[in-house]
């Protein structure tokens, strides 16, 4: 918990800590994000004040999986959309992946420099280093502040403001190279349908 205090911290100091554009912190954590084929570890999400734990898996390029301990929830991209579903509703939200900020961590190639991608401010901090950026003309989407441990460089943290101002923190823990998912490991497995007297029943 005491990591937790200090990391949010850090981000709120960084936020607020903003200059201008360092290309070298650009550099770096553009380098860095183009060596990752895959990684898998834990998180730790905070909006509203509320928190949710959980296990974060990513395989460049375009997929990404956020599977929450505490809730019958999963967050799946699958290389084009990016799925909200409701275990428990067996409920799917789909919104296009290149539509969110998020997207921008699993392109097959990042360039934080030259194309849409806008990085809009830099900072630096005693161990990490943090980039705020948005996609370039499709600012009203929202916004992401991607913080990265500096020795070795490594993710650290994100932050999302999305387009009507709500804020998520997703920090990250444990870390590590993971490559070998399941065939279909980041595609959602819905209930099965049986019919029945009384309607459809759902189960695993």
């Amino acid at each position: 918990m005491k990591k937790l205090v200090v990391l949010f911290l850090t981000l709120f100091c960084i936020d607020s800590a903003f200059a201008k554009t360092d290309s070298a912190l650009v550099l770096s954590a553009e380098k860095y994000l183009n060596s990752i084929t895959g990684i898998t570890g834990d998180f730790v999400q905070t909006n509203n004040g509320k928190k949710e734990q959980g296990v974060f898996s990513m395989l460049r390029p375009g997929r990404v999986r956020l599977d929450y301990k505490n809730m019958p929830v999963q967050l799946m991209a699958d290389g084009s959309d990016l799925y909200f579903y409701d275990k428990s509703l067996d409920q799917i939200t789909t919104v296009p992946l290149t539509s969110t900020p998020a997207g921008i961590l699993v392109r097959k190639k990042i360039d934080l420099q030259n194309s849409d991608i806008n990085v809009v401010d830099t900072a630096l901090g005693k161990t990490t280093f943090a980039l705020k950026m948005n996609l370039r003309g499709q600012e009203g989407l929202g916004t992401m502040v991607m913080v990265f441990n500096k020795k070795p460089v490594s993710l650290h943290a994100w932050t999302i403001i999305d387009a009507v101002g709500n804020k998520t923190d997703v920090a990250f823990s444990n870390l590590k190279t993971k490559t070998n998912f399941g065939k279909n490991y980041f595609q959602i497995q819905r209930h099965k349908t049986v019919s029945t007297s009384d309607g459809d029943d759902f189960y695993d």
